[in-house]
């Protein structure tokens, strides 16, 4: 330093601090504790304070070695002290501290609004090779399965797909034989946006009934359950042009588990939950009785295969165990008529305290022509009742003469309707259902 600079002088705390590069409160504290050079002019009720540059520099010499920062330690935590740093150091914590929940709460509202208004799935149709995911009318995404797919009619297009909370999807691919070989339907697991997550092709092999069932397989209905935080695909398939079918679960990583075979196709699943705990409810046909049949599951184990007698009773590649409930429901004086040879389970309906099992009783499974059937949250079959369409299909073929009598007279309104219901402990043993009391048409 040249003599002028040493010999200028520092008025005020602030110049003073500013020299040593330090805050006013540390300067003061280095007077009182470590000698600074401070000249104090004026009495102790009012004084004002100068420094020599040149006894400032002397004193920092005389602690060669550590640096001015060095010397700046911590000081002493007073309430008077905490309320001073709380208004002249908070600037910059604070400011830190708004933008940080500024960006977090930015990024949460951007999330939000990407999670919130990106579009899902709503619908699936099949053309050609492909599969279009569809929302608000328009196509999401595409996926080419590599072969034909059947052209299906909405309502069982709908039965083959599900759509999770995620937007993640699960379709059972209707897919055709092909002439290198055959084909057979299979379960997907889409991404949001398209990205298959696994497959499964349905190549499942049983020997039921002296029937040996194998691709290819055609999938009926697909359903998920949510037990905690267990997540289960369910598939019902079908033999193609056999007589049984598989209920298989699938898990969150595609694996499979043969969980029952019933001697007939199976086209509806449900869930019911009662005290016991989750149970599996499929539905369809029985072909040794050619009934409609409902088949109460156990989610939790697998559950062998539908009750049947005689030969049709062995099954050689069937899942060990046994259904928790199977019922069997009668074939009414309608369809014995204008058949088909057997009725079906056309819905299941879950609520109320009870199970409505819908029988188609007509020509066609989608007919207005069919019997419901109460059953109570207990498993027992209470009443059943008929449509009016089959009341009316009922009077015309009474007068044809294919029926002889009306229905005023039938059977099914003055005599109880047997339900076969067979259990693991009991057998078979027969419920017996007071007569249908609704109206006949006029």
């Amino acid at each position: 330093m040249s003599d002028t600079s040493s010999e200028r002088k520092l008025a005020g705390w602030k110049e003073i601090a500013n020299y040593l590069n330090t805050s006013v409160r540390t300067a003061q504290r280095w007077e009182h504790e470590l000698g600074l050079p401070i000249h104090h002019v004026g009495s102790s009720k009012g004084y004002s304070v100068h420094a020599d540059v040149g006894e400032l520099d002397v004193w920092l010499n005389g602690r060669e070695g550590i640096a001015t920062s060095s010397l700046e330690q911590p000081e002493p935590v007073t309430a008077s002290a905490t309320k001073r740093e709380t208004w002249r150091r908070p600037s910059r914590l604070i400011v830190i501290a708004v933008i940080a929940v500024v960006l977090a709460g930015s990024t949460l509202a951007v999330l939000r609004f990407g999670v919130s208004h990106t579009p899902k799935v709503s619908s699936i149709t099949f053309s050609g090779q492909q599969m279009l995911a569809w929302s608000n009318g328009k196509v999401l995404w595409s996926y080419d399965f590599g072969q034909p797919a059947r052209n299906l009619p909405p309502d069982e297009v709908a039965r083959r797909l599900h759509i999770f909370r995620s937007g993640e999807l699960i379709v059972a691919a209707p897919l055709l034989q092909l002439e290198t070989g055959i084909s057979t339907d299979a379960v997907y697991r889409f991404s949001a946006a398209g990205k298959v997550l696994w497959r499964h092709v349905f190549a499942e092999r049983v020997r039921f009934g002296g029937e040996e069932c194998g691709p290819p397989w055609v999938a009926l209905a697909l359903m998920e359950t949510e037990n905690g935080r267990n997540t289960s695909a369910w598939c019902a398939i079908a033999s193609h042009l056999k007589s049984v079918g598989i209920v298989i679960k699938v898990d969150p990583n595609g694996n499979t588990t043969n969980w029952f075979v019933n001697y007939g196709h199976l086209g509806q699943l449900k869930e019911l939950h009662v005290r016991g705990g989750p149970y599996l409810l499929a539905g369809g046909i029985n072909n040794e009785f050619n009934t409609g049949t409902l088949a109460l599951l156990d989610e939790t184990r697998p559950c062998g295969h539908s009750p049947q007698t005689g030969a049709l009773a062995e099954c050689e590649s069937c899942p060990a165990g046994q259904p928790y409930r199977y019922f069997l429901f009668p074939r009414s004086e309608v369809i014995r008529v204008v058949g088909p040879p057997y009725n079906g389970v056309l819905e299941i309906v879950v609520g109320n305290g009870k199970i409505q099992v819908m029988t188609t009783e007509g020509l066609e499974r989608s007919s207005s022509i069919w019997a419901l059937y109460d059953i109570s949250e207990a498993l027992v079959p209470r009443s059943v009742f008929f449509s009016d369409y089959y009341w009316f299909e009922h009077e015309k073929l009474s007068a044809e003469g294919k029926i002889n009598h009306a229905p005023a007279a039938c059977p099914e309104r003055l005599k109880p309707i047997t339900v076969r219901d067979w259990s693991p402990s009991e057998g078979w043993k027969d419920i017996m259902l007071p007569p249908d009391q609704s109206r006949i048409p006029k």
